[in-house]
């Protein structure tokens, strides 16, 4: 029996609900490789998944308002099926008493009839009665700006104590909206007049970056997805800041490129698209076999050439010596919130300072294996101090014969901080939030 769009959203936020160590986005591509949807169905399920994911303590909030016991201890399916209903008469388009009656009809058939009276009357309630306004105004400063955007408030108390409250504001709507689509034609695959008007004939509309002119900005990308020009490497999703990092590494012909942090690999395969034919060897290593298997299936899809894949832990194993480092740690991801709508409710507050150990080890490690006279550029997704310049600062002179060097590219001075790294920040740029800097080793 074919599953309907509502059937998929349930079964994957479900999925989600049950396991959370696993990612929606993961969970969300299993379903559609298994059900394959049509192409309107799925933008329909990925608005809804990922618009209840973002939101979650907002809509909790006001279920909880109506629910009659103790709503976060009620069964999962149960959860589900109110967060399915109350999102569509939140925020979505859907006919007010198509979003009820429906939900109420799944819950049915998802075997849930004894809940269904109480999901239909709850979901009523909300359409009558409201409940945000009621909520929100029980709250002040960043407490309203939490339940309002839907972030947790340890994370706002953070980003205030780095960010004017209008900056954080700006932060959290702008990891609520649908993210950029980005997309990097393949220098080494498609001339740029070529890559154009593949774009216009699927009707696509686009604005090529002044910055880094392989990127573009789309529209919409529903129409090439899934088409033979993707599969056969002419381009690939990238955000801009993602690019911006990738470009610090300018090799020269001969050298050698360790990205002891790989995957899924899309700065490494930037670097080879450009420069792979005047290079010795890029090493991708990656701690991850699963997550390496991305990088694996990008230098497939690219045919990229001198490229090594292998599983090596960069914190601690032994590394080749190599004329560049990328180094793109493991990080809070703070900075792309906006393409990670589950990761804000994974973090807890004391995950920076254990990632900030692992970051201090990789880099310590790496650093050994870097040659004199080569290059390391640190970076991370992370709008947080910890992991960025203040571990920089706390680190540096325990590099050997290390040196910051400013970033002096034309095209990247506006997105260069004071100190001269590069810094993109989501709601100030209109794309991910990005630090990288490039250290010297002197010989």
């Amino acid at each position: 029996m074919v599953s309907t769009p509502r059937e998929l959203a349930f079964k994957i936020l479900l999925s989600a609900e049950k396991d959370s160590s696993r990612y929606i986005d993961d969970i969300l591509g299993d379903v559609f490789t298994r059900h394959n949807p049509e192409q309107q169905a799925k933008a329909w399920i990925m608005e809804l998944v990922y618009g209840i994911t973002r939101m979650r303590l907002k809509i909790d909030l006001i279920i909880a308002h109506y629910f009659k016991g103790q709503y976060h201890k009620s069964q999962h399916a149960v959860k589900v099926l109110l967060r399915l209903g109350v999102y569509q008469l939140m925020y979505m388009s859907t006919a007010k008493h198509a979003a009820i009656n429906e939900t109420v009809n799944l819950a049915r058939k998802v075997g849930h009839h004894r809940s269904a009276a109480l999901i239909n009357a709850i979901l009523r309630k909300v359409n009558s009665q409201g409940g945000e306004e009621m909520i929100s105004s029980k709250l002040k400063g960043s407490q309203q700006v939490a339940l309002q955007t839907s972030h947790p408030a340890w994370m706002l108390e953070r980003w205030i104590e780095n960010y004017d409250f209008k900056a954080v504001e700006n932060l959290c709507e702008y990891n609520n909206r649908t993210p950029a689509v980005w997309v990097r034609r393949n220098v080494a695959k498609v001339p740029q007049a070529q890559f154009e008007q593949f774009l216009q004939d699927n009707a696509i509309e686009f604005e090529r970056s002044t910055v880094i002119d392989s990127f573009y900005h789309l529209k919409s990308a529903a129409a090439i997805i899934q088409s033979q020009e993707f599969s056969s490497g002419w381009f690939s999703f990238q955000d801009l800041a993602a690019g911006m990092v990738a470009s610090l590494v300018i090799p020269e012909s001969g050298d050698s490129i360790l990205d002891a942090c790989s995957a899924p690999g899309g700065k490494m395969a930037l670097i080879m698209e450009k420069y792979g034919s005047e290079l010795e060897t890029m090493y991708a290593f990656d701690a991850s076999s699963q997550r390496l298997q991305k990088v694996k299936d990008t230098v497939e899809r690219l045919s990229l050439i001198k490229v090594e894949v292998d599983q090596k832990d960069a914190s601690v194993d032994s590394l080749p010596g190599t004329n560049w480092t990328l180094l793109d740690v493991p990080c809070s991801g703070t900075g792309v919130l906006s393409r990670r709508p589950d990761a804000r409710w994974k973090k807890q507050p004391g995950d920076i300072d254990s990632l900030q150990e692992i970051q201090i080890k990789i880099l310590l490690n790496t650093w050994k294996h870097l040659q004199n006279n080569g290059r390391m550029i640190y970076a991370t997704c992370s709008l947080e101090p910890e992991e960025n310049w203040e571990l920089i600062d706390a680190v540096i002179h325990r590099l050997k014969n290390a040196r910051i060097e400013p970033i002096l590219d034309e095209n990247l001075q506006a997105y260069v901080d004071e100190r001269g790294a590069l810094s993109t920040l989501p709601w100030r740029d209109n794309m991910d939030g990005m630090f990288a800097v490039r250290l010297r080793k002197l010989s």
